[in-house]
């Protein structure tokens, strides 16, 4: 449990993140992740009756400075002797969600830095700073992701190529997808989709195979193939093919096409 230490006439509060508190939930186009502070006021009677909870969510990495996540602060009573329980809610984006989870080495590790206001406290009413180690398991986390519903597991598929890598413009490309899906544009995101395929097929180095006999193969024109295959049932209804020009797509069929191109591009050498 960290400590936020003002002077003498406000004592030490003591602060930590209740376990297992931790929570994703859906929100107005992107998520709320929630968690629960639990707070232990010092007996202490000249500090006001207000302490106000200033956070910062930060997700640690290897190399580099920590990535910040969101901010959130709390108002709880200043009541000495007592335990207040504030709930604390970031907001947070697919993209910051895949890019957790790319991170992500078994265990999901965050930090949380608290700092604490005393607004009716005599002098300088600010304490210190106290950093939060947070773990969640894998399994737990997991399971939370998987409770965002199916699309965002789709946007999750799709990978973070280098800013300067061959690839960033078909993931561009699915993004657009996911997002005009999410907006009910069907055809539309369609489109994106095939033009991720299209960019595939031109920056692969999978060969084509021509008019090889089947046994002959290799598994890298297999891939191929398959992209071609996805590329065709992305594109015969736009292209008003006799057999095409009456179907409409539908949102699962979007979902299918924008998760298997992803995973092409994962894939892609």
């Amino acid at each position: 449990m960290n400590e936020l230490r003002f002077d003498a006439q406000a004592g030490t509060f003591a602060v930590n993140v209740r376990e297992n508190s931790l929570w994703i939930h859906k929100a107005m186009g992107t998520h709320s992740f929630q968690l629960q502070l639990e707070v232990h006021v010092p007996q202490s009677e000249g500090a006001g009756r207000l302490l106000v909870l200033e956070t910062d969510l930060f997700a640690p990495r290897d190399a580099g400075p920590r990535a910040w996540l969101g901010s959130a602060a709390q108002s709880v009573a200043f009541l000495p002797g007592r335990i207040e329980r504030p709930v604390l809610r970031y907001l947070l984006t697919g993209a910051q969600l895949l890019a957790l989870e790319e991170s992500r080495t078994g265990d999901l590790h965050l930090e949380l830095d608290v700092r604490a206001v005393l607004p009716q406290m005599d002098g300088y009413p600010g304490g210190g700073q106290a950093t939060e180690h947070i773990s969640i398991a894998e399994s737990r986390w997991r399971q939370q992701l998987a409770g965002l519903g199916r699309s965002l597991g789709v946007e999750m598929a799709i990978p973070f190529p280098a800013d300067d890598g061959p690839g960033r413009a078909a993931a561009d490309f699915l993004r657009e997808a996911q997002r005009l899906l999410g907006a009910g544009e069907i055809d539309p995101a369609m489109l994106m989709v095939r033009k991720a395929l299209e960019t595939i097929r031109n920056i692969s180095t999978w060969n084509w195979p021509g008019k090889k006999d089947k046994g002959q193969v290799t598994p890298d024109e297999r891939w191929a193939l398959v992209r071609a295959a996805l590329e065709e049932q992305a594109s015969g209804a736009m292209h008003v093919d006799p057999g095409t020009k009456d179907y409409q797509y539908t949102r699962v069929e979007v979902e299918v096409l924008i998760a298997a191109t992803a995973a092409l591009l994962r894939l892609m050498p």
